[in-house]
C-alpha cells in the first residue's frame, strides 16, 4: 500500500485535490481512498488529507501516520510534518521555488515547483485564496510516477466538468513540466 499525507490551508483546495488524486489512481486500476482531516474548518487553517493507493481492497480508514510520500501545498506548513515519519525512499513534494532550507542536506528526494506562481498566472484564485491543488497534483505525478498525467487529466475533467477543467488541467500540466526533482 502507498500512503500519502497532504498538508494545506483551508481554501487552497487540498481536500478536493486529494479526492481527484484518489480518482486518478482508480483510472490506473488501483484501489484508492481520500480521507480529509479538518481542524477548525475555516479558510487559512491547517487542513490535512490522506490518500491511499493499493492493488487490492483497502480495509483501513484512518489517518496516515507513516507516509510513503508527503505533499505540502503551503511551504509555511512544512514544520507541521515530522519528516522522519515519511519513508526515506519516498518523495516530499513542496510548493516552493527552491528546495526548502529544512530539507537541504537531508538526503531526501524532493520535488518542488512554484505552484502559487503558476496558479496565480492562470487565474486560479478564489476569494483571495490561490488554488494550488491541481498544480501540486502535476508536481505529484512528476515526482512519484504513481499515476499518469493522462489519468490525472481524466480525473480533473471528471470532477470539474468540460467547462471548468481546462484551466485546472493546464495548471497540472504546466507544474508537471516545471517541477524539479532532486536529492536534497
Amino acid at each position: 500500500m502507498i500512503e500519502v499525507i497532504q498538508i494545506s490551508r483551508g481554501g487552497s483546495g487540498g481536500v478536493t485535490g486529494a479526492k481527484i488524486l484518489a480518482e486518478a489512481a482508480m483510472y490506473e486500476g488501483l484501489d484508492s481512498q481520500a480521507i480529509p482531516k479538518y481542524g477548525s474548518e475555516r479558510r487559512g487553517a491547517l487542513v490535512q488529507a490522506y490518500v491511499r493507493f493499493d492493488n487490492k481492497p483497502i480495509r483501513i480508514h484512518s489517518p496516515v501516520y507513516e507516509a510513503n510520500h508527503a505533499l505540502i501545498l503551503d511551504i509555511s506548513l512544512l514544520d507541521r510534518i515530522d519528516i522522519d515519519t515519511v519513508d526515506k525512499e519516498g518523495v516530499i513534494i513542496v510548493n516552493s521555488k527552491e528546495i526548502p532550507e529544512r530539507l537541504k542536506n537531508s538526503g531526501r528526494k524532493v520535488a518542488y515547483v512554484d505552484a502559487t506562481g503558476i496558479s496565480q498566472e492562470l487565474g486560479l484564485v478564489l476569494s483571495g485564496f490561490t488554488l494550488v491543488n491541481m498544480t501540486m497534483l502535476g508536481a505529484f505525478v512528476k515526482g512519484t510516477n504513481i499515476v499518469s498525467m493522462e489519468n490525472l487529466e481524466k480525473a480533473i475533467v471528471s470532477f470539474w466538468g468540460e467547462k471548468r477543467a481546462p484551466k485546472n488541467v493546464g495548471a497540472a500540466k504546466r507544474a508537471y513540466e516545471e517541477t524539479k526533482v532532486e536529492i536534497a
